[in-house]
C-alpha cells in the first residue's frame, strides 16, 4: 500500500514524534556556562544544548543520535527538512523564537551533574 502525505502532514507527524519522546525536557543551567541552557531528559542526560548568546545568532545544538538521525531515518527527511521541523517544534514546545538554528551535534553532550538550582 502506498500512502501520500502532504509536506504540512509530515511536518505533524514528525512533531508528534518528537513531542512523544522529548516533550517533556527540562531546562537548566549551569554557572560554568552562564549563556546555555541545556535540556535534559528524565535521567539528566543532555538531549539539547540552547547557546542564546552565542555570535550574533542564537544556536542550538540537537543530540544527533537521539533525534537528528531517528528524524532523518523515520520520515525520510533531508537535513534543512530535519532542521525545519525541528524548529517549529522548539517554538511550539519550548517557547523558544523563531531566530533559533537548529545544529545537529554528532559528538554528544559533557555530562553535568552539579546543576544550579
Amino acid at each position: 500500500m502506498d500512502i501520500q502525505v502532504n509536506k504540512h502532514q509530515l511536518e505533524r507527524v514528525a512533531i508528534k514524534w518528537l513531542n512523544q519522546h522529548y516533550g517533556n525536557l527540562t531546562p537548566k543551567k549551569h554557572t560554568n556556562v552562564p549563556y546555555t541552557i541545556f535540556f535534559v531528559n528524565n535521567k539528566n542526560e543532555i538531549i539539547m544544548e540552547y547557546d542564546y548568546i552565542l555570535r550574533h545568532r542564537k544556536d542550538i545544538l540537537i543530540d544527533n543520535d537521539r533525534i537528528w538521525s531517528k528524524l532523518h531515518s523515520i520520515f525520510h527527511l533531508k537535513y534543512l527538512e530535519v532542521q525545519s521541523i525541528i524548529n517549529v517544534w522548539l517554538k511550539e514546545t519550548y517557547g523558544l523564537d523563531d531566530d533559533v538554528t537548529p545544529l545537529k551535534n554528532n559528538w554528544g553532550f559533557d555530562e553535568i551533574t552539579d546543576w544550579d538550582s
